[in-house]
């Protein structure tokens, strides 16, 4: 069953274009899955109690049209049935005219806290309304890029753990955003991110983040961490849209 909910994109998310950047989005959409998890009774309280935890695998966001502050947006989630152990949840948001401006496709994995590893069936304490139509998907593909230059290092940091103690997913996308040449954020806008996460930063821990890229407007961003990736990112810049006044 899909669940809903009304906000208002707040100035103090918005970026230099006055408007909701990606992990904004990601921050909302996480939010908004967790509320619903809420509501059917599957609370922190629950997944503690079983051991369990839901980590993000992998997501798809198409930012369709600018989302700018003060903006009054609707969040519907659903979560379809799981297949071979993922988790996948959909999302869009309309604005107030019901012009859909953003779509999000997330797949999730349960893991066993303890033992680390994922979970092919979830407990029976965990039982969710999952629906049986949801079938919409984005493309999920993230190419790699040849020809890599380090961008630096960085450390993950109290303020953006959360409370599995790794760096929180959202944050991924502040950093893809962060690694990409000011000087085209400010001209162009994100139209497109896949993130794909392969290996959890823990609280202190270091990766090094490196951008190559596949195309005119296409870019390929990831962080190591000893050698491996921790997150696999491709992003699709598109023109600015200019909004009617």
């Amino acid at each position: 069953m899909p669940y809903q909910k009304e906000i208002i994109a707040q100035q103090y998310e918005c970026d230099i274009h006055d408007e909701w950047p990606v992990g904004a989005i990601l921050r909302h959409v996480q939010q908004v899955s967790t509320d619903h998890c809420d509501a059917e009774g599957l609370t922190a309280d629950r997944f503690q109690e079983t051991g369990t935890a839901f980590l993000l695998a992998k997501l798809a966001l198409e930012y369709v049209h600018p989302i700018a502050a003060g903006s009054h947006l609707r969040l519907v989630t659903e979560p379809a049935v799981p297949q071979r152990a993922v988790y996948r949840r959909f999302t869009t948001i309309t604005d107030e005219a019901g012009r859909e401006v953003c779509r999000v496709d997330a797949r999730w994995v349960l893991i066993d806290v303890k033992q680390r590893h994922i979970l092919r069936a979830h407990p029976e304490a965990l039982a969710f309304p999952f629906s049986e139509e949801a079938n919409r998907t984005l493309d999920l593909s993230i190419p790699r890029s040849a020809e890599l230059q380090s961008t630096g290092e960085y450390t993950a940091a109290y303020s953006r753990t959360d409370r599995n103690g790794h760096l929180n997913n959202a944050c991924y996308a502040d950093l893809v955003c962060d690694v990409l040449p000011p000087e085209v954020l400010c001209k162009r806008s994100i139209c497109r991110m896949a993130i794909s996460y392969h290996e959890e930063l823990r609280l202190g821990e270091t990766m090094e983040l490196f951008l190559g890229q596949t195309g005119k407007d296409t870019y390929y961003i990831c962080g190591k961490k000893r050698g491996r990736r921790c997150f696999e990112a491709s992003v699709t810049l598109g023109e600015r849209e200019k909004e009617e006044s």
